[in-house]
């Protein structure tokens, strides 16, 4: 059974984690193949600072920016992954998409979901895709 485990490491206090990691849990039950949820395995869903997600975007992506959201996969029997979300980057960038601060910490948790279940947007049809699944989550 897969489970959600949350950190809040951020410099805001992030609203309602639990609801936000039983989000993530939802869309990686419904979007993971059942191969990926067979045996107890955890996501970490860590909500951290500007820094540390520009660091983990400099080592791994070779990006040296803030970026809101990433997500690791592990081949580890005990942890499936990790997604990290830096929580005044969301804060900042909510209004662009007329999102309070909540929802938009919504949107970037089912966004790091949706990549550990594989999706991507590189390209138009895969962006298309992503975005139908990402609103499907999210629509009331």
């Amino acid at each position: 059974m897969l489970k959600v485990e949350w950190a809040d490491a951020g410099p805001l206090p992030v609203p309602k984690p639990k609801d936000l990691a039983r989000l993530a849990q939802k869309v990686l039950r419904a979007e993971l193949p059942k191969a990926a949820k067979a045996g107890e395995r955890v996501v970490n869903l860590v909500f951290c600072e500007n820094a540390y997600i520009r660091d983990l975007n400099r080592r791994f992506r070779k990006l040296d920016k803030v970026t809101d959201v990433l997500s690791f996969i592990y081949d580890d029997e005990d942890v499936f992954g990790e997604i990290y979300i830096a929580t005044l980057k969301a804060q900042k960038q909510a209004p662009r998409w007329k999102n309070p601060f909540y929802d938009e910490l919504r949107r970037l948790v089912v966004h790091g979901a949706l990549h550990l279940a594989g999706f991507d947007h590189m390209n138009v049809r895969d962006r298309k895709l992503m975005r139908s699944r990402e609103d499907h989550y999210l629509d009331p």
